[in-house]
């Protein structure tokens, strides 16, 4: 949708300190802590995959891109997330707008990577989120 700039609601390797997160170097305006009702993080192995789940929460942050940088990272976004290229017979994932909730209380309408619940078949959800659950992984080894 030309024009409308959304902001994005970051759950996985895009945080602070994980892998992805230096593509977002020098484009963020404004941070702020979010979540997703009905939804629900799965561990695909180095990345967390996010399904919709009527029981359930996924925690991350919402991010502001600055205007200037918006169209050139939402288009390495979408080629990193995979959109458009055909994985397993689909795209690994596909980008919808959602409603977020802000640590505030305020629902603001976000861009968000979505997979598909066939690829998580037979995985636990992730109880807590991304980075939180990565860290207890790494304590236990």
């Amino acid at each position: 949708m030309p024009g409308v700039q959304l902001p994005i609601f970051i759950y996985g390797t895009l945080l602070p300190g994980e892998r992805y997160h230096p593509l977002l170097r020098g484009a963020v305006a404004a941070v702020q802590t979010a979540r997703l009702p009905r939804a629900r993080l799965y561990d695909l192995g180095y990345f967390p995959m996010l399904i919709d789940a009527p029981d359930g929460e996924a925690r991350g942050l919402l991010i502001t891109l600055r205007p200037e940088r918006y169209d050139g990272i939402m288009a390495l976004l979408d080629r990193v997330e995979g959109i458009g290229q055909a994985s397993w017979g689909r795209p690994l994932f596909r980008r919808e707008r959602r409603v977020i909730v802000t640590a505030g209380g305020r629902d603001v309408i976000a861009w968000v990577y979505v997979g598909w619940p066939p690829t998580v078949a037979g995985r636990e959800p992730i109880d807590t989120d991304w980075k939180s659950y990565v860290l207890a992984l790494v304590k236990s080894v």
